[in-house]
């Protein structure tokens, strides 16, 4: 299917004139596992998995009409916007909410039809970070405009749920809805949790009952901003971890119970990408 490319900022590149998006093609994502095997024991011992990386490919149709020089001008263009950021995040025009973070790092050359005009092109794109795809627009985007259902904008099938529309809230027993099918992780993942004027006499905690999950700030705190942003607990521009219990909260997919203990605020605000397989 056709694809869109954006920048690191995600404003969408222009591709160089008589060059076509043909197909965008990506695979499952790929798993490590680690067994053992063990003497006296039949079969062996799983511990588990990592995700690693997927096959992603971009395939282009390129049309020249004057001549070899328009043909040599036409793939230094195409070179050239390939080359111009350190790397790119690509959209599946079907799916245009979710993209996958790709950097373009191998040779790639131009296959021209025949000796005619035209001319393909596809190559293999490496994953940037996380293999999974993830939604253009965050929570709070979802918070600040309410959500509607226009397929460019929150999607058709990003497991938004209407029933759990919001991403901030001024009471200490939330419900924190994740539409997408990947635990959002705050080791690896973006996840903001602000707590905006915080005021605790010690040990403000943070509860998820879904995962079992405590997250505790042990000193007292008064007329601030606490913010959970990924494994940094910032108070101003200060990480204070050392302060904490070092325990971090994730959520899960679908539907997450979140508890406020021991303090008072005017608000938190939740904010993160939903994540796909």
């Amino acid at each position: 299917m056709p694809f869109t490319i954006f920048d690191p900022n995600m404003n969408k590149i222009d591709y160089p004139v008589s060059v076509l998006p043909l197909d965008f093609l990506v695979s499952a994502i790929e798993k490590e596992r680690y067994v053992e095997n063990v003497n006296g024991i039949p079969g062996n011992i799983n511990y588990g998995f990592d995700y690693k990386d997927r096959e992603v490919s971009l395939n282009f149709w390129l049309r020249h009409f004057h001549g070899e020089h328009d043909q040599k001008l036409l793939k230094s263009e195409l070179y050239a916007m390939l080359d111009s950021q350190p790397y790119f995040y690509v959209s599946d025009d079907k799916l245009p909410t979710r993209v996958l973070k790709l950097a373009v790092d191998e040779p790639y050359l131009p296959d021209r039809i025949n000796g005619s005009n035209i001319s393909t092109l596809e190559f293999k794109c490496q994953i940037i970070g996380l293999p999974f795809w993830q939604t253009k627009y965050t929570t709070q985007e979802i918070e600040i405009s309410g959500y509607s259902a226009i397929e460019g904008k929150y999607g058709l099938a990003d497991g938004i749920n209407v029933d759990y529309p919001n991403y901030t809230f001024d009471t200490k027993v939330v419900y924190v809805w994740n539409g997408g099918n990947v635990t959002i992780d705050p080791r690896n993942m973006p996840l903001s949790i602000k707590v905006n004027n915080i005021n605790s006499n010690g040990n403000f905690t943070i509860v998820n009952d879904t995962t079992g999950e405590q997250f505790i700030y042990k000193k007292p705190i008064g007329a601030t901003v606490l913010n959970l942003k990924g494994t940094k607990v910032l108070i101003s521009t200060y990480n204070y971890l050392r302060d904490t219990n070092r325990k971090f909260i994730s959520l899960k997919p679908g539907l997450n119970k979140l508890r406020f203990l021991n303090g008072e605020f005017e608000n938190v605000k939740i904010d993160f990408p939903f994540y796909y397989k």
